[in-house]
């Protein structure tokens, strides 16, 4: 049974890339986390599909991806009758500018 207990913590998720740990890939390692307080309610790591020219494309794929899992997640909340919306933060290590 659904209890509802008013207002979701915020939804808040972390984005990060490895361009360029392992020579071999050749494509980078991106992962992300989502947590509403303390709780993780979801993570992934993978390779990236393409091959990425520098770090910062690399990054700005990753934060995407993040974003997509995001809006996602919004979305899925929602439908659980669950007020999530605040705006979500997407922390990420290397700015997209």
């Amino acid at each position: 049974m659904l209890y509802r207990t008013g207002i979701v913590e915020h939804l808040v998720g972390y984005t990060d890339v490895d361009w360029a740990g392992h020579a071999g890939y050749r494509r980078p390692i991106s992962g992300f986390t989502f947590s509403v307080g303390s709780v993780v309610i979801v993570w992934s790591s993978k390779k990236q599909p393409k091959v990425a020219l520098s770090s910062t494309e690399a990054e700005c794929r990753g934060a995407v991806v993040a974003t997509c899992e995001a809006i996602w997640l919004k979305r899925l909340l929602k439908d659980l009758h669950v007020d999530a919306s605040d705006p979500t933060m997407i922390y990420c290590n290397n700015p997209c500018t």
